[in-house]
């Protein structure tokens, strides 16, 4: 590497130093899943809470008889409601309250009727009970509690007026309940956690693609950022040539075309992952860049260190380069700059430094996204970037392990 003198202002005592160091359900709607099966299981079991007070109760007449039979279908629809939803993915908490208010008001429109026309000794309406508030607790704890309360006094009730046992009312109600409750909410279960490993999958994917867009856009931002301030600084120098030295022009609009040509390929490279960045080329480019610029430029890049630095640290050295040399060139006005290489222990420390002043551009502004994002970069592959500022320069250092098993 080529070495020439460059002098920065030392570090004062007060110099700043700046060191980086599921909502819902998916929706499940593809072809073969277990949802219809799991609701076909629950209706054969819920089956039941229609054909047991069938079977327990005797209408005097067939006027009454069809009038059973309607109510029944009433409960067995809002049961089937219920269920559904208790197999549906993103129901709101006001749907599933809703229903499970259908379903009570079907069981109490059930009440008078079921034990009118129950059988001696039998127990109808409690079995139908037993049933509404499983069907409540597979949707959760809040709805089973109120279809619980509601129907156990219901039951009470239906002792003390038609002169049945309430307790005995009570206790088929809650037994049933329970046991339907059990032996149903380990299907829901299962599906639900099926649920969650789909929506798993889908948060994983997102993810995916988000970081591959976080790569395509600092990568672009890199490639183009340098090489766009390099275009700029070339067509000022062409401008400024072009009254006396139309030579000169000519060889840096060549020069313009050419860079231009390079950031297109890279900027393809980047795109399909393909850039790779490299620690001495890119420390060439920079000696070329702030020369052609009038900035001195002092390198202190000993080769053993390079040695040293596995691809992956001499990577994001290279990249670290590459964005010094950017933002020098779009906000500082430096004079000289001086690019060192070194080791501490089992890291690489690369230091850039230059005497302008940040922020007083050759025309362009500086938002911070660039540092921020590459201390980001850094802090992902065990690096630290630190940042200095002193009155009259400014001091970009990153520490990177150096790792020798990956030594080249």
């Amino acid at each position: 590497m080529s070495e020439s003198a460059c002098s920065t202002a030392p570090a004062s005592p007060g110099a700043a130093a700046v060191s980086a160091a599921p909502a819902g359900l998916p929706e499940d709607s593809t072809d073969r899943s277990p949802r219809p099966i799991v609701l076909g299981v629950l209706v054969a079991w819920f089956a039941w809470a229609v054909i047991i007070p069938w079977s327990l109760a005797a209408p005097p007449t067939a006027l009454f008889t069809v009038i059973y039979v309607v109510v029944l279908a009433g409960h067995g629809a809002a049961l089937f409601w219920v269920l559904g939803s208790s197999v549906t993915p993103g129901l709101t908490g006001r749907a599933r309250w809703f229903r499970c208010a259908q379903l009570v008001a079907t069981t109490l429109v059930l009440w008078a009727p079921a034990h009118r026309w129950a059988d001696d000794g039998g127990q109808p309406w409690a079995w139908s009970a037993g049933f509404t508030i499983a069907a409540c607790a597979l949707l959760g704890r809040r709805t089973a509690g109120l279809a619980g309360a509601v129907v156990t006094a219901a039951a009470v009730a239906g002792g003390a007026v038609f002169g049945g046992s309430a307790v005995a009312s009570v206790c088929i109600a809650l037994v049933t309940a329970a046991i339907v409750w059990v032996m149903c909410q380990a299907l829901v279960w299962m599906l639900r956690l099926v649920w969650a490993a789909r929506a798993g999958r889908e948060a994983q994917a997102e993810l995916v693609i988000a970081q591959e867009r976080l790569r395509v856009s600092r990568e672009l931002h890199d490639v183009l950022g340098h090489r766009l301030s390099v275009i700029a600084l070339k067509a000022e120098l062409a401008a400024g040539y072009a009254d006396h030295d139309p030579g000169r022009v000519a060889a840096e609009n060549e020069e313009i075309r050419r860079i231009a040509r390079e950031t297109l390929q890279d900027a393809r490279r980047a795109v399909h992952d393909r850039m790779r960045a490299d620690l001495p080329s890119q420390i060439r480019t920079a000696e070329l860049v702030l020369g052609a610029a009038g900035i001195t430029v002092a390198v202190d890049v000993p080769e053993d260190v390079l040695d040293r630095a596995s691809p992956t640290c001499s990577e994001l050295l290279a990249t670290v380069t590459r964005e010094a040399v950017t933002n020098i060139l779009s906000h500082s006005h430096a004079s000289c700059v001086a690019i060192s290489l070194g080791t501490a222990q089992d890291q690489v420390r690369l230091t850039v430094t230059n005497d302008g002043v940040p922020g007083a551009g050759r025309g362009a502004s500086s938002d911070g996204s660039g540092l921020a994002g590459l201390a980001a970069r850094c802090a992902a592959h065990g690096a630290t970037l630190t940042i200095a500022r002193h009155e009259s320069s400014f001091e970009l250092s990153v520490r990177c392990p150096a790792d020798p098993a990956g030594r080249r």
